[in-house]
Order: C-alpha cells, then sequence, then structure tokens
C-alpha cells in the first residue's frame, strides 16, 4: 500500500511539473516574447483567406498552448480581425497597425504586462503599397523592461514575375532592414535603454549568401539574431524567415534553450494547416529577476 501511495505522490509531482513547464508565462521570472505571421487573417467580410469559427478557435489554441505574455502578429486586417481571435483568448489585449493595408503589425499581450504603445513605425514604409509600418511598444515584466519593433519585410513572392522585380523586391527589403539596424542604433545610442528586442516576419535568414538582405542588421555588433539557425516549418531543409533579435543587454538575459517552434504542420491535416498559417509561431523566454540595467 504505501509503495502504491509513493507511486501515486510521483506521478502528481510529475504532471504538476509537466502543467508548470506548459505553462512558463505564469512563472514571475521570466517573460514568454513569441512572433506569428498569421496569413491574411480577416475579420469574416469579403476575406482573402476565408475562415470558419473553428479555424479562428484553432488559430487561438495555438497561441493559448504557447501561452506567451507578449506576441507579436502579422498579416491582420483590422481590429474587428483581432477581436474574433481574442474572444477564445479572454487574458488578452492588443493594439493593431493602420498603415498596412489588410495586412497590419498587432501586439497581443497579457493583461498583467505592463505596455505602453508608441505607434507605427512609418519609416519602414519605403513604398507605398508595397510595404508595411512596424509597430514599437515599450514593455516591463519585473526588472526587464525593453522597446520592442515588430516588422513584416518585404517578400520576394510568385508576383515577383521577371528577375528584375526580384531583385527590386529585394532592394526594398533591404532598405528595410538599413532601416531597423539605424533605427536600433538611435535608440541605443541615447543609452536611457539597453534592451531592444525585434521580432517578426523578414522575409529572409541572416545567414543568406547569395543576395543576402538583412546583412546590415546581421552584421549590427548591438544586434543579435536568436533564431539565425532555425528552419522553416512549412519546408524543413530551408532556413526559417521568422525572426526574433535582442539587443546585447537583453541577451544577457535569454533564458538558454527556451528557443521555441510550434510545429503544428506536423499535427494537423492540410485542410486545418492551409486555414491556420504558412508561417509557424516562435517564442523565445528571458528573465525578469535580475536588476534593472537602466
Amino acid at each position: 500500500m504505501k509503495y502504491i501511495i509513493n507511486i501515486l505522490l510521483i506521478l502528481i509531482l510529475f504532471i504538476s511539473a509537466c502543467e508548470q513547464a506548459g505553462k512558463a508565462s505564469n512563472n514571475p521570472h521570466t517573460i514568454t516574447i513569441a512572433t506569428f505571421n498569421i496569413a491574411w487573417l480577416g475579420d469574416g467580410i469579403d476575406d482573402t483567406k476565408p475562415r470558419t469559427e473553428a479555424d479562428y478557435q484553432r488559430i487561438s489554441g495555438i497561441i493559448s498552448q504557447l501561452n506567451p505574455d507578449i506576441m507579436g502578429l502579422q498579416e491582420i486586417e483590422n481590429g474587428a480581425a483581432i477581436n474574433k481571435l481574442l474572444n477564445y483568448l479572454p487574458g488578452y489585449d492588443f493594439y493593431i497597425g493602420t498603415n498596412g493595408g489588410n495586412q497590419n503589425p498587432c501586439i497581443i499581450y497579457k493583461k498583467g504586462i505592463v505596455i505602453t504603445y508608441q505607434g507605427e513605425y512609418t519609416s519602414l514604409i519605403v513604398e507605398p503599397n508595397k510595404t508595411r509600418p512596424g509597430l514599437i511598444a515599450k514593455v516591463r515584466k519585473g526588472n526587464f523592461d525593453f522597446i520592442m519593433l515588430i516588422v513584416h519585410l518585404k517578400s520576394t513572392s510568385r508576383y515577383d514575375s521577371t528577375a528584375e522585380l526580384e531583385q527590386y523586391s529585394r532592394e526594398l527589403r533591404k532598405q528595410q532592414a538599413d532601416i531597423i539596424s539605424y533605427w536600433a542604433d538611435s535608440v541605443l545610442s541615447r543609452k536611457s535603454e539597453k534592451d531592444i528586442i525585434i521580432l517578426g516576419d523578414f522575409n529572409d535568414y541572416p545567414n543568406r549568401v547569395t543576395n543576402p538582405t538583412l546583412s546590415s542588421i546581421a552584421e549590427n555588433t548591438h544586434l543579435s539574431f536568436l533564431t539565425q539557425d532555425l528552419k522553416s516549418c512549412k519546408f524543413p531543409i530551408l532556413n526559417g524567415i521568422d525572426h526574433i533579435i535582442a539587443s546585447e543587454n537583453a541577451v544577457k538575459r535569454f533564458i538558454p534553450g527556451s528557443l521555441r517552434l510550434y510545429d503544428f504542420y506536423s499535427s494537423m491535416s492540410e485542410s486545418e494547416i492551409e486555414k491556420i498559417s504558412d508561417h509557424c509561431p516562435i517564442l523565445v523566454q528571458f528573465e525578469v529577476k535580475s536588476k534593472d540595467n537602466d
């Protein structure tokens, strides 16, 4: 009997530990930061990618399992679209841009997180109707405060039907990367804030050899791609294009082993995947207990 009781106690402790591991952002000593391009998330009216309520619920289920404190989203049509998602995520609030057409950047965050919305970073609109703005916010949890920039850089897509159009898209993306690097340097040069997090869909990877477009960020000694070795969940042989970047001081708070890609491609049907996204969400964790460095 005593043996059985001991086994039951071990099982209870194991289940409790698993639950805590799955809800890392409930830990007051860490912050979980994520990014997710939810392709063409619309408001249900003439959407480019029509979705049912079951689809919104499925997407929210993915986010709920990741349990982020704060998440940058891309390709959100408007506030009505994000509210359709947050109907199933009642613990979250949001800010969304308005200058990205029907592919706006957005922030969702747990209501207990201290966040000051700074507005859209329109400098990233290097060509109207072809490029999107960023979104800036100041964030604090515990002793960790930082400035966050959410981005969605110019893609090289099937619409680039000629080599010249492909090259032009790369040039636009390179201009945006240059602006991001300059923005980071300008923030850090003021010395009032040492911690920067930049995340989103970069439509490229930092270690590209042929036709690189993110070189100005990758070569910036103040910034680090925490995600540079990630692969695409849709095409596992290819490098990932969704990234999370941290300034050198923020990197000191990064929790090794916390980087995670949520690969729903391996657990869902093709029809379900098609209504979620051609991107998978990624997340990282930082500790927030150490003394504030600025």
